[in-house]
């Protein structure tokens, strides 16, 4: 069955309650990847690390007012971390197709006390409700990959965009080589059980990028400061192949069975994990 954005929408409100619940931290609330890098010795600085990294972008722009949105922003965490360091920002925007997280985002920003300064809006990420032009940085964390047309959300970004704004992405990014049958395998199982068929190489994000006048500026690799928790492939073959065949219909099964399967392919460089920052030009 193609994957759909309702069926991604699906994914997240019957997920994220789980998520948040297993995420092993009460504090940072997020729901995207920790990074162990240099001096980070807690959780909540390995999943704030991509945030502090977004934060630094955002803040070497230099705006009076800084406009911001947080495209595919889960329950807040990332907004709520990022926009109280900035000087004097404007009121920020957070959009996730999921009602269940824009309702849980919300709820969290009243208890933060930040509820006239950071909205939540459920919606899609390719049609946002702000005018043209209108923003000076536009980021997504662990989201792009699950657009069912990418090329779309660049579209969206560089129209909210003012010239020399900022589009700061951090995501999965197909290895540009081919792949083995075997290899073929976790990664169809990746893009399946999470949910996201967005996962393209980064020459084709470039490409879409460069179209809308959107021009890199900075391409650093995360995925050494992952975690992996990869297992032997015969073992992790094994389990696939078990969980494929359990009649429970939740979605948090395939989740778990794409979890594996990312981390198989992390392992096996199908899949890297990247931090990308782009300019919007002139045209």
């Amino acid at each position: 069955m193609p994957i759909t954005t309702d069926s991604v929408r699906t994914y997240y409100d019957e997920n994220t309650n789980l998520f948040l619940k297993f995420s092993g931290s009460k504090k940072a609330r997020n729901i995207h990847r920790s990074l162990w890098k240099d001096s980070v010795t807690t959780l909540e600085e390995a999943l704030n690390f991509s945030n502090s990294l977004i934060l630094d972008e955002i803040q070497s722009l230099k705006p009076t007012h800084a406009r911001i949105a947080d495209l595919g922003c889960g329950v807040g965490a990332s907004l709520f971390y990022i926009h109280p360091r900035l000087q004097n920002p404007a009121p920020a925007l957070g959009v996730t197709l999921s009602p269940v997280q824009a309702r849980l985002a919300g709820k969290s920003a009243i208890q933060l006390g930040l509820q006239n300064q950071i909205n939540f809006a459920e919606g899609d990420f390719t049609s946002v409700p702000l005018p043209s032009e209108s923003l000076n940085a536009v980021y997504s964390v662990e989201a792009v990959c699950h657009a069912v047309e990418p090329e779309n959300y660049f579209k969206e970004a560089s129209r909210l965009l003012r010239t020399g704004g900022k589009l700061i992405l951090v995501d999965d990014y197909q290895a540009a080589r081919p792949f083995s049958a075997n290899e073929n395998k976790w990664l169809k199982a990746y893009i399946d059980g999470w949910y996201v068929p967005g996962v393209r190489t980064l020459e084709q994000i470039i490409s879409f990028a460069k179209k809308y006048q959107l021009q890199l500026k900075k391409n650093d690799e995360l995925t050494p400061y992952l975690r992996l928790r990869n297992l032997p492939d015969f073992l992790a073959s094994a389990l696939l192949f078990l969980g494929e065949k359990l009649p429970i219909k939740h979605t948090i099964v395939p989740s778990m069975l794409g979890s594996m399967a990312l981390q198989q392919c992390l392992y096996m460089k199908i899949v890297e994990y990247r931090f990308l920052v782009f300019e919007k030009i002139d045209d």
